[in-house]
């Protein structure tokens, strides 16, 4: 069938499955017909600028910008090591976000300017259908309290914004700035990196009294003064950690939040809430709770837990409330650093110098054997010079650290590499080639490669007659 014969409708709904990159790059050009069609008629371009060449983007930005920007759906920017300077380019090319009427999705990744930030905040209010805003991993070192106050007043003002994610992070450390506005339309808000407590949680809340779903931090350690209780009946999704707050205080929180059916909480406090005052809180307080991850963490610094001490922990979560009605399984993980108490379906994320020193668990299925199957990151490049059960097997590890000459144990405990995306390598003696080629064949997704060495060894000419996996995105020497 010739293409060009199909028609219009046909043709703007094959478009509806490529961003707006793909779609331009492949179409524009091709006859009059069809550029009529992509600059007068499709009205749903979803433009992603993080993965896109240089060239591709100043094509687009200059060319094609000017005369779709109010078609324009989704708009994605990033600073990343692979796309540096792009969101002041951008915004040397088009400095007003004015003309993208019909933005719905507005995301930045990896921001850093303090003036491109302010210039967002100012031109905010005209883009009235966004829905969704997202700062992620962004960071200003020239903090401005009256700036991102302004910022926030303009997101609570925003009449259909639902999703708001915010990941910025400010030397300065200041606390969140609340907006004195309040959302009609916010859902579903995240909040990372950002200092709050449990009064600023109160407030955060009130003027945002359609909120459905809440991510975020609390730090109890610069407190507001006594904790102000009040009832979130709209909050039905809550994923929080908490550091150094008082049991009583969490507990007292959560008993507010009636209709809650999802909880996701992480605490770092040295007194931990037993599964008894668990199983109170979710009976009497939180009846629709329909999922729970748990995960407690005692700073042995603070106060050494005895081993007496976490079996009667331990066994609060093994009445029938816990093993049989909802089989939420508890296991307890430790070392003379830290001793955590997690539910069972939470990812185990391996960063200790040394392999647990304690494990219990009440899921009678449970053991080391699993726990190190379901690890994903091996970060001691000498856990495998100590001697270890042959039992333990490491099958599904995607970021790892390794120090060579790699001891023989090691092929043995972790077999499958072709999950590894990140690797780095030290190198304590003059390294085979062989051994790391060997090596590198046996990783063919892997992305990022760092290399260390002793500071005696020469760098080795060898190195750069490995042929290195295709996928290869970042390698540091």
């Amino acid at each position: 069938m010739n293409f060009n014969l199909l028609p219009n409708e046909i043709l703007l709904t094959f478009f509806d499955y490529l961003n707006g990159n793909d779609l331009l790059h492949t179409f524009y050009g091709l006859n009059a017909r069809i550029n009529a069609l992509l600059y007068n008629q499709y009205r749903r371009y979803y433009v992603d600028f993080s993965l896109l060449s240089k060239r591709s983007f100043d094509l687009i930005c200059q060319q094609h910008i000017p005369l779709i920007a109010h078609h324009i759906l989704v708009l994605h920017l990033s600073d990343s090591e692979s796309t540096p300077g792009q969101i002041s380019l951008f915004f040397s090319y088009r400095p007003s976000l004015r003309q993208f009427t019909h933005l719905r999705l507005l995301s930045f990744t990896h921001l850093r300017s303090k003036e491109i930030l302010l210039n967002v905040a100012i031109e905010l209010p005209h883009l009235v259908q966004l829905t969704h805003l997202k700062f992620k991993s962004c960071s200003i070192s020239d903090y401005d309290e009256t700036d991102f106050e302004l910022l926030m007043n303009n997101i609570w003002s925003l009449p259909n914004l639902i999703h708001f994610y915010l990941y910025i992070h400010k030397e300065s450390g200041q606390l969140f700035i609340i907006p004195s506005k309040i959302s009609s339309s916010l859902k579903y808000l995240s909040i990372n990196t950002e200092k709050l407590n449990w009064n600023l949680i109160n407030q955060l809340f009130q003027c945002t009294p359609y909120l459905k779903y809440f991510h975020g931090n609390v730090d109890c350690l610069k407190d507001g003064g006594d904790y102000i209780t009040s009832s979130f009946s709209s909050l039905t999704n809550l994923k929080i950690s908490i550091i150094a707050s008082h049991p009583s205080t969490i507990i007292s929180f959560l008993r507010n939040i009636p209709n809650l059916l999802h909880l996701n909480i992480g605490i770092a406090c040295p007194n931990f809430i037993d599964g008894y005052q668990w199983e109170d809180l979710i009976r009497n307080y939180l009846p629709k709770l329909k999922t729970f991850h748990l995960s407690m963490t005692n700073l042995q610094f603070i106060r050494l837990m005895t081993e007496e001490e976490i079996d009667e922990l331990m066994n609060s979560f093994r009445s029938s409330f816990w093993i049989d009605e909802h089989q939420w399984f508890v296991r307890c993980i430790g070392d003379k650093v830290s001793i955590d108490f997690e539910t069972v379906s939470n990812a185990f994320y391996y960063s200790s110098d040394k392999l647990p020193s304690v494990f219990k668990s009440t899921d009678s299925q449970d053991n080391m054997e699993r726990l190190y199957t379901s690890m994903r990151s091996i970060s001691d490049e000498t856990l495998f010079d100590r001697p270890i059960s042959s039992k333990i097997c490491f099958p599904n590890i995607d970021s790892l650290s390794v120090k060579c000459p790699i001891n023989d144990q090691y092929w043995s405990m972790v077999s499958n590499l072709h999950q590894v995306s990140s690797l780095s390598l030290r190198f304590t003696t003059n390294f085979s080639q062989s051994e790391l080629q060997t090596f590198l064949n046996r990783m063919p997704h892997l992305r990022s490669l760092t290399i260390r060495q002793n500071a005696s060894l020469p760098l080795s000419m060898s190195l750069f007659n490995c042929t290195f996996p295709s996928s290869i995105h970042y390698l540091h020497l």
